[in-house]
């Protein structure tokens, strides 16, 4: 009898454990879900063409300007190879920041309309940002950058 119930109670376990799925497991359906990989992919196909141009904007040079595209582009190309591991960081990360739970309610979301409506609308969200951020930003932040450097080079006037 100790042994029927004993083998019970292993099967039982055993039979349990296959189909609980593990958070890093949860993790990584979260990110299937949520397209991560390809919307990385994306962001950084995005982000070339807005590179390119205010790298343009600043040569005069037009044999410059067109060999500045083709090294952005193999800079984003080399770039992409590091994806997967990003994805394993950033599954990392989330595992830090977010409780099983919250990983299986965000599943549940993603799975959901609105959360399906929210990732595909999000690669175009976030490449209209960028845009923003090139057009309204970039340039501001840059000219801040180069009037630091300038007051680095100046000797110090006491």
């Amino acid at each position: 009898m100790k042994k029927t119930v004993f083998l019970f109670f292993l099967c039982i376990s055993v039979f349990a454990n296959g189909f609980s799925q593990t958070k890093q497991e949860s993790i990584k359906e979260l990110f299937h879900i949520m397209k991560n990989d390809s919307m990385v992919y994306k962001m950084f196909d995005s982000m070339v063409p807005a590179m390119a141009n205010q790298m343009q904007s600043q040569m005069k040079d037009s044999v410059a300007r067109v060999k500045s595209i083709d090294v952005m582009n193999a800079s984003m190309q080399s770039a992409k190879g590091f994806i997967p591991q990003m994805m394993d960081d950033m599954a990392l990360i989330y595992d830090e920041h977010f409780t099983d739970k919250e990983i299986k309610d965000f599943i549940v979301f993603y799975k959901s309309p609105s959360g399906q409506k929210y990732l595909s609308l999000s690669p175009e969200i976030m490449k209209e940002f960028m845009g923003t951020m090139m057009k309204k930003y970039v340039p501001e932040m840059q000219k801040a950058i180069k009037a630091k450097i300038e007051e680095l080079k100046m000797p110090n006037k006491k």
